[in-house]
């Protein structure tokens, strides 16, 4: 698919964020009959002061809506009013709101003509905090004008004001650095700026769900390009939840686009069409236009896939008109880009060659020559800014010195900054190789799986096969799997999701239970408030002991067994609780206590192992529930994993 395009939904979204933090209640009701109750009141008024919170309210609405041509309609009487009674914090927010709406409708130039001005009062009335939403503003219009340079100009601008104040936007800024990075395929740089964005959520009591829609729908790109689809379909869907929180007609668009994309990567062209076309009803009525051009240009590639020819023209004909009624240049692009190859596999070279032409002239008003090496210049410069700073008084100050003790200081500060750097390259490479057979060592106790497992649960599926069970033995079959993909990638990964590792538990679990004849029940238990996928831990911890329960615990049970995972969050460490009703650990079971010893001597190497590298707390408890009142069997473990998204 042509999923560049996609980027450009994490910039809209932004840039209306701007407008709509005040607006979270029109978000699940009907804003017609208000729009219809202010027009009324507005119509009625008669001071100066209540018309212009009139229309300043109907505005909110029409952005709530999805209405822009109106939106725009509305700003521009806010506009006159203005001019009966100069109001400079009035004017430029009537700008900001005649740029967004020129933005989202594709009129880029203009939106940033209107940003200019908002921003040039701004400056002069030194409201620095709004200064920072124009120069934000801005850089979104450039981004879709093509103009990456000075949209990472304006970005970094409107991130420099903000850090002096920690203000909450920051997540903006980075999200829109992030975007601009995968534009310019700089993966480093779009992670370094990602996990910025990441901390910022983390960092903040309260998280707006756009903020979180926008997180998440990064997240899902991330996860696309390494082939993670059902990881995909998760934070897309959230996408979609997060924007209907606050009826985000673009987030919701964008999250049924984005799920149609992962059909299609997956082979289901049915369904990713079914989503495109849901996608591309809500784009045109939202008056969305680079959204709907995507959207088309979408459908006609499915089309093409799926051999229908007379839907492909009419898609793509109708993303190319979208692009050009919008002067979206990078979508007209793609759009006759994608008609040419279309009519030359028809042998209609005639017509491809002149759409070929087309192509070509659009691209050579996107000026794309210089552009990373302008942006890399303005990041050395915003980086260095204070070291530039502090070698200039320096330098001032040195003046005034003796040219003899001048010399033999700055002789002796390089003899000390050369042993010192020896000393400190000494010490990194020290660390690093102790890191490395940390890591070594950890991969191989994570690396240890049960053969005896493996030969029964495959045993287990050829008996489902051969009673012609096929649809149990499929089910078992793909669970295994993936519990075998995911131990394989496990292995190697220092940290994972706390979901990944909820999702292996299942599936083992699933499997143990087909393989005893479901002789035991299991439940995993955890607030709906944790944010499993957020939160990072490392691998393959807990399945041992789960495994101890089942094997040794249930062994020769006569009733039924259950298996119980509490899962809750403290902040700096996930807390596991395991208990089961079997036959807790005894003396005089050797087997058990064999086993029960090699799962404790591997867990208690990697717990060791974590606390020396990360330095933080991991606490483990094991209680087998006879000893303290003897009416209870089973056992009941304790263990506190300790968090590691910020290492």
């Amino acid at each position: 698919m042509i999923s560049n395009l996609k980027v450009k939904y994490i910039f809209i979204l932004l840039l209306i964020n701007l407008l709509s933090t005040q607006n979270i209640a029109f978000a699940q009701v009907d804003t017609q009959p208000q729009i219809d109750s202010l027009s009324t009141l507005f119509h009625n008024a008669t001071e100066l002061e209540e018309k212009k919170k009139l229309l300043k309210s109907l505005s909110n609405l029409y952005e709530r809506k999805g209405n822009w041509e109106k939106y725009e309609e509305i700003v521009k009487q806010m506009l006159l009013l203005q001019e009966e009674k100069e109001d400079s914090f009035y004017l430029a927010e009537t700008y900001n709101k005649l740029g967004i709406s020129n933005s989202i409708l594709g009129k880029n130039q203009e939106a940033v003509n209107y940003f200019q001005k908002a921003l040039e009062i701004n400056i002069a009335q030194k409201e620095h905090l709004i200064e920072a939403n124009s120069y934000e503003n801005m850089g979104a219009a450039y981004k879709d004008m093509g103009d990456y340079s000075n949209a990472v100009d304006c970005l970094l601008k409107s991130l420099e004001i903000r850090k002096e104040s920690n203000h909450p936007r920051i997540f903006n800024n980075y999200m829109k650095l992030a975007v601009l990075q995968q534009l310019l395929d700089d993966i480093p740089n779009q992670d370094y700026y990602l996990g910025l964005a990441k901390q910022e959520l983390q960092k903040r009591d309260s998280v707006s769900p756009s903020n979180f829609a926008i997180f998440y729908n990064e997240l899902g790109n991330i996860y696309k390009t390494r082939e993670m689809f059902d990881s995909c379909i998760v934070f897309y869907k959230n996408v979609i939840r997060y924007s209907e929180q606050i009826g985000w007609n673009l987030g919701i668009a964008e999250g049924l686009g984005n799920l149609a994309d992962v059909y299609f990567e997956t082979g289901v062209l049915d369904s990713s069409i079914i989503y495109h076309k849901q996608s591309l009803k809500l784009s045109e009525k939202i008056l969305d236009c680079m959204g709907a051009s995507e959207e088309y240009l979408y459908i006609a590639e499915l089309y093409q896939e799926l051999n229908k020819n007379d839907s492909v023209l009419f898609y793509a004909s109708e993303a190319l008109r979208k692009a050009e009624e919008c002067n979206l240049l990078r979508e007209q692009s793609l759009a006759l880009k994608f008609i040419a190859d279309y009519q030359s596999s028809q042998n209609k070279f005639e017509q491809a060659f002149i759409f070929l032409q087309r192509h070509y002239t659009v691209n050579d008003a996107i000026s794309s020559a210089d552009i990373k090496n302008n942006i890399s210049e303005l990041e050395t410069k915003y980086q260095t800014k204070v070291k530039e700073q502090q070698i200039d008084l320096l330098t001032t100050e040195n003046r005034l010195k003796n040219q003899r003790l001048r010399a033999g200081i700055f002789l002796i500060a390089v003899l000390i900054i050369v042993i010192l750097l020896i000393l400190y390259i000494l010490n990194i490479r020290r660390n690093q190789a102790e890191l490395k057979q940390n890591d070594l060592q950890q991969q191989v106790l994570r690396s240890q799986m049960n053969p005896h497992f493996i030969f029964n649960v495959l045993g287990s599926i050829q008996n489902f096969m051969l009673q012609n069970e096929n649809r149990e033995a499929s089910k078992f079959l793909s669970q295994f799997a993936s519990l075998t993909r995911g131990t394989l990638n496990n292995s190697v990964a220092e940290t994972i999701s706390l979901a990944d590792e909820i999702s292996m538990l299942k599936n083992y679990v699933e499997l143990e239970k087909m393989r005893s004849g479901n002789k035991f029940d299991f439940n995993i238990i955890y607030s709906n408030d944790l944010e499993v996928d957020l939160i990072r831990i490392p691998p393959m911890l807990i399945q041992p002991f789960v495994e101890n329960s089942i094997k040794h615990g249930f062994k020769n049970l006569e009733r039924e067994g259950f298996l119980s995972l509490h899962i809750s969050d403290k902040t700096d460490w996930v807390e596991f609780i395991i208990e089961d009703n079997g036959n807790g650990i005894h003396k005089n079971d050797e087997i058990a206590k064999e086993h029960q010893s090699m799962a404790m001597n591997i867990f208690e190497k990697r717990r060791k192992l974590i606390q020396q590298k990360h330095h933080k707390k991991f606490t483990f408890e094991l209680l087998n529930l006879n000893d303290t009142n003897p009416k209870l069997s089973g056992v009941k473990i304790t263990i506190d994993i300790p968090v590691l998204n910020n290492d």
